[in-house]
Parts: structure tokens; C-alpha cells; sequence
């Protein structure tokens, strides 16, 4: 068919299954899924009853008998949810209110019917065999449908014996007025849908369709359109140059929904069987040339005179040469022209719209063309002139029965809070749409939707419909609570932070401590960590925690020293930071945190906090010498007898300091130790015949300066910021 579409980008959309079977005296069976339980149909008194009171409304209203598993022995929880309802109605009544009016269903189907295989009983009644009927695989079609009787091609033809009998029965419009020949037409009638399986005659690939039967011209075409045809068989020429009024007319019977078949040409037609065709050669109009029995173009292999229509604007080859016919009751007869080839393409599509009456114009070209068999090696001297290929009945019924003319995309969303989910459906087919959802609400699009699974129905103009599941993302906020361990003394690296995730999914964890990915962090210095947590939606959450350390832990001991006023020493240490409660160890075993009646002696203490962390501090108690009072001394101007004071004056400045320091001291000193807060001596000095030292070079902390001579020991403490 020459239009505007580009059909090889069409895609196939959702399945939409459809079996059509003969009819059974008003018995009609179609497969549903029941997901409640509760809306199953059982037997209450002998009435079959359901929960829900849309589907107790269709059992009623339709005579619904029974509904049972369609599957019990299948093992997937799906197919156990398949169940076949059967009712004594039309199966068109009862698939309709399914779809549109239970609520409790869903992805309503047609129930396949079971039948033997087999051939009708006029296949060879007046011909031996019927070459066409094989090479276009009318049987494997009839497999899957023998057509629906209420469906009507239109032929537009010269006259017919409408009372022959092989379409006796089969016409529902006759214009008794035509005065035409009647033999063409007859033909061309009985090809596409004659009586078949009726024991007389011929059998015909349309099987069970009825046939309009009109005049051989526009008008009479545009009738049968407006009539409600779906197909019309065009059969015959107009001429062989292009007329706008004619295609005008051609495009309003396609506009208005006709499928519009036409013989491409004989060959000697418009003087050469390269040359164009019309009605054949129109926009809109789907153009059909002849093959034989071995997909042969040339009706004599070999002899190119031989040949019916080949051009570009040829869509499709079909059985034309040779073909059994019928022309008048009881004159069986074969024949060729490209005038038999196109009614077998027309009695396809009428099997076509049986099993799926949703098909538009280009779903039915595109599948009749996908489905062709390639005949172009066969043909290289016409390979693109052709058409798609060799019309092939049962695969163009059956891909016609997967097919679903409404395709559906759906665009979802959600932000980062609860039930904030939302969909929007966009529909290809004939507009307007309806949609109805499983959750009771309408419409193309949804809003303020927890995630999940929803299913809608969406049913276009034409009254035909498609199921599809959209799944909306759950959005669960994620939630968390950390636990901290704080380091334990001050300056070392063991805090860590243990994140719980209690509600939600984390998918990517990012602290600002090394770029870490990890939930938990370990080996922490004291400081502040922050935390982005994102889901699988893009949603971020934070978090923020303080490591803590406690103060260094510094320890003091002022020296109460014997002298005449106080005979005896003590020891009163003093600890600042760290982690109460502590514990103390006197180089002296005593273990409480001041001592009294002490002697003279060098002392060290270790003080242990809660947390292990230690400080060592030191302290001298010098030796009390009472004062001689008897002169025994022998010194001068009344001060003999009392011994010379030799204690040491020493003087740190600055203290505190920022690196460097000056220790002056005055009388005679020895030895010079600085020390550490942990007792170690870190330098020692003979400061003999000086008065002064430099310290430099020490890092941050607190120490002890020692100064000694024969006679005293002075201890002072130097803090270094």
C-alpha cells in the first residue's frame, strides 16, 4: 500500500491475544485473572455468587454457569489465578463486561477452543488439488480461526450470481439493479469467501466471512465504506494515469477505515507489466501481483512475456496464475489474472480482523507484509517489484492474533517521601483513551501513589482495549542511628562510629573522613564526621557526629617541706583531665592520692584514669637540719654554730613558653634534669661554675626542671605551648 508510514518502524506492541472458534450455540468462554480469593464465585444454594458485586451483576445479567481454575494442575502462583468462565451468552457479550464492567478480573482473554485438525470437505471436491489454497498455507490458518460470520468483506465488482451455490447464504448485500456480466465478479467473490466445508465445489480462504457485493466503481466503493466494510476488494482497472478525484476517493474510504485491496495488472495491461495500474497504483490502495505454484513470477519459467504486473507501488504476490475458480453454478474452471490473486489477500484479512478486530490499516499492511514469504531470490529478474513477498495466510493470522493495536509507555517518578509516586501513561492508537486502574481511579495519569504494582485497562475510540502493569518505585525514607565511641586518651586514634540502618536501602555511603564508603568508620582521632546515605531513588539523607577526647591527663605535686615550724613533709598531688576516676602508684607502694609524714627522698607517682591513660609526675622532700644553737660552729659575728643556707633560688622564664626558655638559678648547682610528664629524664646537664641555661627544642607538654648541689634538690615545672 503506498502511504506516508514508514511501517518497517512500526513495533509490535503487547500481546493481545484473541482465539476466535465457531460459534456454539450461544456458549461463551473467556479466561480472567482472579488475584482476591474472596471474589471467586462459588455455589451458595445452588447460585453462583461472588464478594464482589460488579462480578454477581454479570453472572446474572450474562447467565454465567461456572467459573472455575483454568489450570489446576499448574504449579506458578500466576496460572492459579487463571480461571474460565463460562456462560450460556455470546462470547463477545461476555468478554465486553468482563473487561469493562468487573472490577474483580483482569487481563481478560478469549478460551481457547479445541478442535480435531482438519481439511473441508470441498477442498477437492472439482479439482484434484488447489495449488493456491496450499501455497498460501490457508489451512495452518484455519487452524486458528475459520473467520467470524458476522463479518463482512465488500466486493467491488462487475455483477454476481448471487444465487450460486457457493455464496448461497454468504451475501448481506445485493444490488438486484446490476446488469452487468456476472461471471468476474462471481469469481472474484467466491475466491475470497465462497461457501466452504459445505461438500460442493471449491473451498475458499475467508471460510465462515459474509460478502457485500458491489458495482464496479468509486461511488459504489465509498457505499460499501460507509457501510462499516473493513476490507473491499477493488478486482479491476480505472485507467492507467493518475486522477486526483479518484485518489480523493480512495483516501476517504481509507480514512474512514476500509482496508482497500486492488489487482496490480495482467501484464499486457496499460500497455506493459512494468507500467502502473490505478485503482492498484494509488495512495491507500494495497497492490497485489500474481506467482504460481512454485512462487514463480513468470507464468512460464523462463519466458518473461509470461508475467502479470511487477513495479514499486506492488505490495504483496499472491496465487494469480492458473487458479481454480468458479465463474457460474457448476462451471469450475482455473484461470489467471492478478484479478484472482487479490481476493485471496482479502479473504486474509477477514480471517485477520476475526481473530483481532483492533487492527488498524497499517498494523494489517505491516503484518501482511512481515509475515510474507520472500520470493525475490526465486524472482531475481523482479526482485523489488514484487512486493514484501508471497502472502502467507497462517502466519499473517497468527501474528494478527499476538497483536495489539494499542501500544502503551508509561513514564514514572518519585520524589524522596512516602507515597509521592506518579505515572503517565502515553497512548498509541485511535483517541480518545480511557483508563481504568485496579486501585478504582481513571485517567492517563496518577499522583500521590505508594510504590507497587498497578494495573490498568486502557480502551481506545474503537471499543478495543490492552492490560499493562506499571510498577512505581516504593519510596521508604531511610533512617539511621549511630553509635559513638569516643577516644579514649587524649591524642590517640582509637574513636569510632557504628551506623544503623533501621528503615530503608542504602545504596551509596560517603563520609567526609578519606573519602571513606564504608557504614562504619574506625581508628578515629578526636573531630567532627559527616555522612551522605542515598538510596536507589536518588534520595539523600545526612548525618553528623562529634568524636570526643578528654583532656591530657597532667599531674601536680606541691611539697609541704619540713622546718622548724613543721617537722614533718607531705606530698598534695593535684590532676587535671583525663577520665575520673583515678588510681594512683607512689614509687613509696603507696596507692592514695596525697601522702603526709614523709620522708626525705626523691618520690614518683603514676596516675591512672578510667580509661588506661596515664601521667607520671615527681616531687623531693629534702632533709630538715635544725639549726645549731650552741656556737660550736665557730663562726664570726654571733654566727658560729649555724650551718650556711644553700638552698637554690630558681627562676623559668617565660613560663609558659613557646619553644625556647631560660632557667637562672642563684647559689651553686651541680646537675640540671629536665623531665617529662611521664618521669623520664630527657636531658641531664653539669651546670657547675653556672647560673643559667637555654632550653630549646622541646615539643608541646609539661616538664619538670630539677636543679641540684650537695645539699638541696629545687623542682619547678615548665609547660611548652
Amino acid at each position: 500500500m503506498k502511504t506516508t508510514s514508514n511501517f518497517k518502524n512500526l513495533a509490535l506492541g503487547l500481546s493481545f491475544a484473541l482465539t476466535a472458534v465457531l460459534a456454539q450455540a450461544q456458549t461463551g468462554k473467556v479466561w480472567v485473572t482472579i488475584n482476591q480469593a474472596q471474589n471467586i464465585p462459588t455455589l451458595v444454594n445452588g447460585v453462583l455468587s461472588s464478594a464482589n458485586a460488579s462480578f454477581n451483576q454479570a453472572i446474572q445479567s450474562l447467565n454465567i454457569t461456572s467459573v472455575q481454575k483454568a489450570m489446576p494442575a499448574a504449579r506458578s502462583a500466576k496460572l492459579q489465578n487463571v480461571f474460565e468462565v463460562t456462560c450460556n451468552c455470546n462470547e463477545v457479550d461476555l468478554y465486553t463486561a468482563l473487561v469493562n464492567n468487573v472490577n474483580a478480573v483482569s487481563a481478560v482473554e478469549y478460551a481457547p477452543a479445541y478442535l480435531t485438525l482438519d481439511t473441508p470437505n470441498d477442498y477437492t471436491t472439482s479439482f484434484t488439488t488447489d495449488y493456491a489454497l496450499d501455497l498460501i498455507n490457508a489451512q495452518g490458518a484455519w487452524n486458528l480461526t475459520h473467520g467470524n460470520p458476522n463479518f463482512i468483506i465488500a466486493i467491488s465488482d462487475q455483477n454476481f450470481y448471487d444465487s450460486h451455490e457457493e455464496l448461497a447464504g454468504k451475501v448481506t448485500y445485493y444490488d438486484a439493479t446490476n446488469t452487468a456480466t456476472r461471471t468476474h465478479g462471481t469469481a472474484v467473490a467466491i475466491l475470497a469467501a465462497g461457501n466452504t466445508n459445505n461438500g460442493v465445489g471449491k473451498s475458499a480462504i475467508g471460510f465462515d466471512s459474509k460478502l457485500g457485493l458491489y458495482r464496479m466503481n468509486y461511488n459504489d466503493m465509498l457505499v460499501a465504506s460507509y457501510a462499516g466494510a473493513k476490507v473491499i476488494n477493488l478486482s479491476w482497472t480505472s485507467g492507467c494515469t493518475f486522477n486526483q478525484y479518484a485518489q480523493d476517493a480512495v483516501n476517504e474510504a481509507y480514512n474512514n477505515g476500509s482496508f482497500l485491496i486492488a489487482s496490480a495488472g495482467n501484464g499486457t495491461t496499460c500497455g506493459g507489466a512494468d507500467n502502473l495500474v490505478y485503482p492498484a497504483a494509488y495512495a491507500n490502495v494495497f497492490s497485489v501481483t500474481s506467482v504460481g505454484p512454485f512462487n514463480n513470477h513468470e507464468r512460464t519459467i523462463g519466458n518473461s512475456a509470461t508475467t502479470h504486473q511487477h513495479n514499486n507501488t506492488v505490495d504483496l504476490s499472491a496465487p494469480g496464475y492458473d487458479v481454480a475458480i468458479s465463474s457460474a453454478s457448476g462451471w469450475y474452471l482455473t484461470n489467471s489474472g492478478t484479478s484472482f490473486a487479490a481476493p485471496q489477500v482479502t479473504g486474509t484479512v477477514a480471517l485477520m480482523l476475526a481473530v483481532n478486530p483492533c487492527l488498524s490499516q497499517a498494523n494489517i499492511e505491516y503484518i501482511l507484509k512481515a509475515s510474507s514469504f520472500n520470493i525475490d531470490n526465486i524472482n531475481p529478474l523482479y526482485a523489488g517489484k514484487l512486493g514484501a513477498g508471497r502472502l502467507d495466510a497462517a502466519a499473517a493470522v497468527l501474528m494478527a492474533q499476538n497483536w495489539s493495536s494499542i501500544s502503551v509507555t508509561a513514564t514514572t517518578s518519585v520524589s524522596c517521601v512516602p507515597n509521592s509516586g506518579q505515572i503517565q501513561l502515553n497512548v498509541n492508537g485511535t483517541a480518545p483513551f480511557t483508563a481504568v486502574w485496579n486501585n478504582g481511579q481513571t485517567g492517563l495519569a496518577l499522583d500521590n501513589l505508594a510504590g507497587g504494582s498497578y494495573q490498568v485497562t486502557i480502551t481506545d475510540a474503537a471499543g478495543c482495549s490492552t492490560d499493562t502493569t506499571i510498577n512505581v518505585a516504593n519510596v521508604t525514607p531511610v533512617i539511621f542511628n549511630a553509635s559513638v565511641t569516643n577516644v579514649t586518651c587524649n591524642g590517640l586514634a582509637n574513636g569510632a562510629i557504628d551506623l544503623t540502618i533501621t528503615q530503608g536501602a542504602v545504596q551509596n555511603t560517603y563520609w567526609d573522613f578519606n573519602n571513606a564508603t564504608t557504614e562504619d568508620l574506625t581508628n578515629l582521632s578526636a573531630g567532627n564526621f559527616r555522612v551522605t546515605l542515598t538510596d536507589s531513588n536518588g534520595c539523600i539523607s545526612y548525618g553528623s557526629y562529634t568524636v570526643s577526647q578528654p583532656e591530657t591527663i597532667t599531674a601536680y605535686i606541691t611539697t609541704t617541706q619540713a622546718d622548724a615550724t613543721n617537722t614533718t613533709a607531705a606530698l598534695d598531688l593535684q590532676v587535671i583531665g583525663g577520665t575520673p576516676l583515678y588510681t594512683f602508684n607512689w614509687s613509696n607502694a603507696i596507692n592514695t592520692e596525697d601522702q603526709t609524714n614523709v620522708a626525705a627522698g626523691y618520690y614518683t607517682v603514676t596516675v591512672t584514669d578510667a580509661n588506661g591513660c596515664t601521667a607520671t609526675t615527681d616531687a623531693t622532700v629534702e632533709q630538715y637540719i635544725a639549726a645549731d644553737t650552741t656556737n660550736n660552729g665557730g663562726g664570726n659575728n654571733g654566727t658560729a654554730g649555724v650551718e650556711e643556707n644553700t638552698s637554690i633560688d630558681m627562676n623559668i622564664y617565660p613560663n609558659p613558653a613557646a619553644e625556647n626558655a631560660t632557667i637562672s638559678w642563684k647559689n651553686e648547682v651541680n646537675t640540671l634534669q629536665i623531665i617529662n610528664a611521664q618521669g623520664q629524664v630527657i636531658a641531664q646537664e653539669n651546670v657547675t661554675n653556672t647560673n643559667s641555661f637555654q632550653v630549646t627544642d622541646l615539643a608541646t607538654g609539661s616538664y619538670f626542671v630539677q636543679l641540684s648541689n650537695n645539699n638541696n634538690t629545687t623542682t619547678k615545672k615548665l609547660i611548652i605551648q
